[in-house]
């Protein structure tokens, strides 16, 4: 019985993650900004990542929140703020992307999320 249980779980857990490659990427397209220049920048975001030219970025930067005391363990002490937005001009390869500063101070290391 436990072992029937548990190939069960098995083949679900399987199917259920297998169903997961294939999300559409507007639910999952996230990358760091590895490049500044004075009007665009460089995306760690690909056609692996499923980036297409005009796909539009909300740019987040992680930052320390200012005399935030962590009570509970795991609790951060940073927090994500929007600095900006982009849109992909040109897909390089299957690892990044060139994009257009639609607004905002963005910076190296900032992350890139595809708007929902």
């Amino acid at each position: 019985m436990f072992k029937k249980l548990l190939i069960s779980l098995t083949l679900f857990t399987v199917v259920l993650l297998g169903g997961c490659a294939s999300l559409n990427h507007s639910m999952l397209m996230k990358g760091q900004i590895v490049n500044v220049g004075s009007d665009t920048v460089t995306l760690c975001i690909g056609t692996r990542d499923g980036a297409k030219p005009g796909d539009t970025l909300a740019v987040k930067r992680s930052v320390f929140k200012e005399g935030y005391v962590a009570i509970d363990e795991g609790e951060s002490m940073f927090e994500l703020v929007h600095v900006g937005e982009v849109k992909i001009k040109r897909v390089i390869n299957e690892h990044y992307a060139t994009a257009e500063v639609l607004d905002g101070d963005i910076q190296l290391h900032d992350t890139a999320e595809l708007q929902k």
